[in-house]
């Protein structure tokens, strides 16, 4: 009888897949359907200033990864994602990339 396979993981082998053109093209692809849902959501629900002030913006983090993410940066951004005592909390972004508590905190809601 064989022995067992072992894999052992190269983390070198992962940055540079994550590097690669397709993987940046596909983050990138993502991020603008996201941004083109947001700014559908804030054009009906807010107004299209807020909507024109998303935009989707691509860097390297310090550890080699990509990342492309979706930014609203009008002022008044932050309070219309959240919410505060004079605006009700939207969530503009979270809609729109579908993010939700049980998405993010799995082990929370029995799943991790």
């Amino acid at each position: 009888m064989a022995g067992r396979v072992r894999i052992q993981f190269d983390e070198r082998g992962l940055t540079a897949i994550m590097r690669l053109p397709k993987v940046r093209a596909a983050l990138k692809e993502r991020a603008d359907a996201i941004a083109a849902e947001a700014k559908s959501i804030a054009r009906s629900e807010i107004d299209t200033d807020f909507a024109n002030q998303i935009h989707v913006s691509e860097e390297i983090r310090p550890g080699g990864r990509p990342t492309a993410k979706v930014e609203a940066t009008r002022e008044d951004a932050e309070r219309y994602e959240y919410g505060d005592s004079n605006t009700a909390r939207r969530r503009v972004l979270g809609r729109a990339a579908g993010v939700t508590p049980q998405s993010i905190l799995r082990e929370r809601h029995g799943e991790g």
